[in-house]
């Protein structure tokens, strides 16, 4: 199994690193691929469909070239199964609470793991349906 990839659509760079910080400092374990644009985020989606690999979209709302509402209308008008990708809408300015419980109601799958090393726990979050073994 493949660890799914979150994708962050926003054009601030001060915005997504905030982010990936605060994806950090949760313990999530899935890595992020920020994108500035509709265009770019379309094109990684049909990149990840082609080969099968699992996303969750993150997206901040008015972007360089559009708004979000474009990337998930187009989302729904794919032939591809990008439908079932889930989606969250970042709130501005962010909130380590507020994307907690985002993440929370997406009810995916997620398994944590303690690195007895460091003493810290990774989670890691899985598509709907996958069934994690212990």
């Amino acid at each position: 199994m493949v660890l799914p990839q979150f994708l962050l659509v926003d054009d601030s760079y001060a915005d997504v690193q905030a982010f990936i910080a605060m994806i950090k400092r949760i313990g999530l374990a899935n890595t992020v691929q920020p994108v500035a644009t509709v265009a770019a985020a379309q094109r990684f989606l049909l990149e990840r469909e082609a080969s099968r690999l699992p996303v969750v979209v993150f997206s901040a709302g008015a972007i360089a070239d559009g708004d979000e509402s474009e990337l998930f209308a187009w989302m729904e008008e794919q032939e591809l199964p990008l439908s079932a990708v889930p989606t969250v809408s970042v709130i501005k300015p962010l909130d380590m609470h507020d994307l907690i419980a985002s993440l929370k109601a997406l009810a995916l799958p997620e398994r944590a793991r303690i690195d007895t090393m460091t003493l810290t726990v990774r989670v890691e979050l899985w598509p709907s349906g996958t069934v994690l073994d212990e």
